[in-house]
């Protein structure tokens, strides 16, 4: 298993992909722990931050017999 602590080395996190028309703008990066960082894409791929949160909330609407 892969240890997730922090790394104290940080790089780059895109908020809107680049894939998705995201620019390299100071307004669109994100200055991220290079682990967390590749967690983040390991989980949700290249999904925004508000499209994971509203998988995530999607998710545990579907757990909790609540629908989708």
């Amino acid at each position: 298993m892969k240890n997730w602590k922090r790394s104290r080395k940080f790089n780059r996190h895109h908020i809107k992909a680049k894939s998705q028309g995201g620019k390299t703008v100071k307004e669109n990066l994100l200055r991220m722990d290079v682990r967390r960082h590749q967690a983040y894409h390991l989980l949700f791929h290249n999904l925004s931050f508000r499209k994971a949160a509203e998988l995530l909330l999607r998710t545990d609407r579907i757990k909790n017999g609540l629908g989708s």
